[in-house]
């Protein structure tokens, strides 16, 4: 099943700033034969025969078609965003220092296979690239942990 939406207003959709009305360039559900589908087999596929409903389950559970080009740059500024969490969320276990975002860096251009998923959240990513960086960087979380008393009185 395809839907046509406006790529530039598409994350916004899903961060619900925007309607489904407001993305949409075609207020249809079309099958990858091309043709058009009736009420009874959106009834069948979606469990409704409101366009727009089906549009969005399309939409939220669909995977989105990006050209090579697109899909580098968001893989680059996901794994800008990956770096930078990792930059702010560890310190150095001996120094007890922020660790420098070029080693970080370095760091994960040295593991093997590190794919940069987009549709997995970044704190995910960054806690699971750190965990592998630990043998080479000595990685610790930088948690402050503490008590807060209330008085009753």
């Amino acid at each position: 099943m395809q839907i046509y939406l406006d790529k530039t207003k598409y994350a916004e959709y899903m961060e619900g700033k925007k309607t489904m009305r407001e993305v949409s360039l075609l207020d249809a559900v079309i099958p990858e034969s091309g043709m058009t589908m009736s009420d009874a087999d959106l009834m069948t596929v979606f469990g409704s025969t409101d366009v727009w409903k089906c549009m969005e389950e399309i939409a939220l559970h669909g995977e989105p078609q990006y050209s090579v080009q697109e899909k580098r740059e968001m893989t680059e500024k996901k794994r800008r965003q990956i770096i930078d969490y990792i930059f702010k969320t560890y310190i150095d276990g001996v120094t007890n220092l922020p660790v420098p975002i070029t080693r970080i860096e370095n760091g994960m251009n040295t593991i093997k296979g590190l794919k940069i998923d987009l549709n997995v959240s970044v704190s995910k990513q960054g806690d699971s690239i750190a965990k592998q960086l630990k043998s080479t960087i000595p990685f610790k979380k930088n948690e402050t942990h503490g008590f807060l008393y209330i008085s009753l009185a």
